[in-house]
């Protein structure tokens, strides 16, 4: 028994238990997660496993059956093990169902065991509103990612645009949208842009990235575009992920030529044309960059919150330099 757990919960809270990841039962864990009020993708255990290397959880068990999982993804920094947000996956935190008997946050976190010093996750945005954390090692910040209704038709969808200019631009380019099969021409395009700006992605991660595809691929909730140019060279390009009743915008790339073409316009003007007057939310996925941000909302998107969580380990001698100090 964790012995954390033991001395943190009353004796009836005993439904909770820590799992390693040996310990957990997949198909439980799936079905949970397809039976969750926040159901999202990157909460399944076949996406954790394409994201991580090793991940472990808590779990509310009843009779045989998961009613509640919070993936705890296990990683490095600063070579000192701890639960870390993974790349590609904006959101995780709790996953509970209607059986649920824990939906408090804090009950998950203090089942974490001792050895992982720093914690740092991004919880969904069903989340947002659980949240009654008192442990004072624990501090929250507010995120957003934008979201757009995709109900409406086309037509009223295009309405609230603010942005036409760009599109029209896009359209009179000679630009063309086309399948992608193989997502190497977008780590390219990204590698010659965006990647060279990001000292913190390496080549495992855009490894990583592929391997990602094929898993998604093989669930058929992948969805990857390019934008080509008359000369049928790729200028932009963008992996969505689909799952019922949301469309993902999961990484993307223009290259100076798509930029100034406003290739990634026509993009997103294309799915959200291909999945408007449906029940569908289309995720942008961010972003905190204010520039970012604005693209999307140009589209009528609106921001949706969420919230990180850090959980920071602070050494003995810091503890008491804190509880000497007079300044």
């Amino acid at each position: 028994m964790n012995l954390y757990f033991s001395r943190t919960l009353k004796p009836w809270c005993l439904m909770l238990r820590y799992l390693l990841h040996q310990e957990i039962n997949e198909e439980k864990w799936n079905d949970c997660v397809a039976a969750s009020a926040e159901h999202i993708i990157y909460g399944y255990a076949w996406y954790l496993n394409a994201v991580c290397r090793n991940w472990d959880a808590v779990v509310e068990e009843q009779d045989g059956v998961y009613v509640s999982v919070f993936p705890l993804p296990l990683g490095r920094r600063w070579g000192q093990l701890g639960v870390l947000q993974p790349y590609f996956t904006q959101q995780l935190g709790l996953f509970t169902t209607v059986s649920s008997a824990f939906k408090n946050i804090q009950d998950y976190l203090a089942l974490i065991p001792d050895k992982y010093k720093n914690v740092y996750l991004q919880l969904n945005t069903g989340n947002t509103n659980a949240l009654n954390i008192e442990i004072q090692t624990v501090s929250l910040s507010e995120r957003v990612t934008y979201h757009l209704d995709l109900r409406p038709t086309y037509k009223d969808l295009l309405k609230n645009y603010r942005n036409r200019h760009k599109l029209h631009k896009a359209q009179r380019s000679g630009l063309e949208i086309k399948p992608l099969k193989n997502i190497k021409p977008l780590v390219s395009i990204f590698k010659a842009t965006k990647g060279r700006e990001l000292s913190e992605m390496k080549e495992k991660h855009y490894r990583m990235l592929a391997g990602l595809y094929e898993v998604l691929q093989k669930h058929n909730a992948a969805e990857l575009l390019q934008v080509v140019n008359s000369m049928a060279q790729p200028v932009a390009a963008a992996l969505f992920i689909v799952q019922p009743g949301k469309v993902i915008f999961l990484f993307s790339a223009s290259s100076e030529e798509g930029r100034k073409s406003a290739a990634m316009t026509l993009l997103l003007d294309h799915v959200i044309r291909k999945y408007a007057n449906a029940n569908v939310i289309f995720d942008f996925e961010g972003s905190m960059v204010p520039s970012v941000a604005k693209f999307y909302a140009n589209f009528g998107a609106t921001p949706v919150p969420y919230v990180s969580l850090t959980k920071q380990h602070k050494p003995w001698y810091l503890k008491w330099k804190d509880a000497i100090s007079t300044s």
